[in-house]
């Protein structure tokens, strides 16, 4: 953080020491060297490094006014672009004026407007106009690129998140030990409970029929996902019975969208890592908190060994996945047992408990 800081106050010295050479230099240049004197470069120098630092400060600060005024709904680059070159317009017509009232009808007690009327003193705005559009055309040119890179990188790494969570709800789903264990299971009730088994072989389509239809898709709405979810709640109940309890306390959604699968995962992820067993029950939770905030969370009782295969890699990878969608989606924050960044700890209170941010 210091080294920023030093970095940005030394950015800002050089950018003003550059303008105001540039400034002296214009002033020099147009006064001929006739006139030249110790004294009128002494001037020359404090005039440009007065109009120089206010306008540097005054364009550097309008891409940061920018980005809080639109904080919730950023600029394409684009856009910003447009944005920017005509804040630019306003900021510096209205700083070269005011510095040149200062400087002339001020400090030196000329009449200002006359001596703009007259023609010299509006030949030398024009200057200093034109000068700035060429500086903030450079500056802002640079920072467009620069933008539009970082979009790309964004929009590419997204894509990235998107197909490894797409992998790993798919690699979930359908490895052999999912497989497994839900033939088991069919496989147990046909015989001793045909109307059993064929609403579990219902739901366990179902529970792919989402998959396939909403896995491309960027968001869902919550409503849509929760149902879903019910279903696959549904289906672990048919093999954990009663030692698996849910509850809800969800209230109109309708307004709200997720992103598709990421809740499904939280409750698998709860059943996987967790032992489900009549002495020891697993409690999962849903629950509103506040506008826009879902809270899932369930109590730990970690297994005391797992296969290797599942030892923490999801939870490592597949949070880390959710937490950037939501993150590159929405302004809310996603949180793992309270942390919002990286490492999440193991558990809170003897519970894990994820705030997944809504999106309306």
């Amino acid at each position: 953080m210091a080294e920023d800081n030093k970095f940005c106050i030394w950015k800002h010295v050089t950018g003003i020491l550059i303008v105001t050479l540039i400034g002296t230099s214009i002033s020099l240049l147009f006064s001929g060297s006739s006139s030249i004197t110790w004294n009128h470069i002494y001037y020359s120098v404090l005039y440009s490094l007065f109009i120089g630092s206010t306008l540097w400060m005054g364009n550097f600060s309008i891409s940061p006014a920018l980005d809080r005024i639109f904080r919730r709904n950023p600029l394409p680059p684009g856009d910003k672009l447009i944005y920017s070159l005509l804040m630019m317009m306003l900021v510096s017509g209205s700083i070269i004026i005011f510095v040149n009232w200062c400087w002339f009808g001020f400090i030196h007690g000329m009449d200002f407007w006359k001596f703009v009327s007259q023609g010299s003193g509006m030949s030398i705005m024009i200057i200093e106009i034109v000068v700035v559009i060429i500086i903030a055309l450079v500056m802002y040119a640079k920072e467009f690129f620069y933008s539009w890179r970082d979009a790309v990188k964004s929009e590419e790494a997204l894509k990235r998140e998107k197909l490894a969570l797409q992998y790993e709800s798919l690699k979930n789903q359908v490895n052999p030990h999912f497989l497994f264990n839900s033939l088991n299971t069919l496989s147990g009730l046909i015989g001793k409970d045909d109307e059993k088994a064929t609403r579990f072989v219902k739901q366990l389509s179902d529970i792919y029929r989402y998959v396939l239809e909403h896995k491309d898709r960027e968001l869902v709405p919550l409503d849509t996902e929760m149902n879903f979810v019910e279903n696959y709640i549904s289906l672990m109940k048919i093999r954990f019975g009663d030692n698996l309890i849910v509850i809800s306390d969800i209230r109109e959604t309708s307004n709200y969208k997720i992103i598709p699968l990421s809740i499904q995962m939280l409750v698998e992820n709860a059943i996987k890592h967790n032992i489900v067993s009549k002495e020891m029950p697993l409690t999962i939770s849903f629950s509103m908190e506040g506008e826009d905030e879902l809270t899932v969370k369930n109590n730990l009782q970690k297994k005391s060994s797992i296969l290797l295969e599942d030892s923490g890699e999801w939870e490592k990878h597949g949070l880390l996945n959710i937490k950037s969608r939501y993150e590159y989606l929405s302004q809310g924050v996603f949180k793992v047992n309270g942390a919002s960044t990286l490492p999440f700890p193991d558990g809170l209170d003897g519970y894990f408990i994820v705030n997944v941010p809504l999106i309306s």
